[in-house]
């Protein structure tokens, strides 16, 4: 299993602030939009275990760059992209 991986994921997401409505609306849909990118993100490394977790990080990143370049929703993807892109350079640097 990706053991690493999901202690610097689960790292992440303690890290991020919890989403406070009281905030600006925009960094309260950033930050719900983050810890849901990361959540995702855990879920994936979890299922492809036999995987490399690198890789899976980057196949989630390519979606998310594909997703973001849709027309409706792209903000969320766009955060979940960079989040995804913040996870994986703290894997590399372990």
């Amino acid at each position: 299993m990706n053991e690493s991986a999901i202690v610097i994921i689960k790292n992440y997401m303690n890290r991020l602030n919890r989403p406070n409505s009281s905030k600006k609306i925009l960094h309260f849909e950033q930050m719900s939009y983050s810890r849901w990118a990361a959540n995702e993100l855990l879920n994936c490394v979890m299922e492809q275990n036999s995987r490399s977790p690198v890789r899976v990080i980057e196949e989630f990143i390519s979606k998310m760059d594909t997703y973001s370049c849709m027309n409706g929703a792209s903000f969320i993807f766009s955060v979940a992209h960079d989040t995804a892109e913040d996870i994986l350079d703290m894997f590399l640097k372990e």
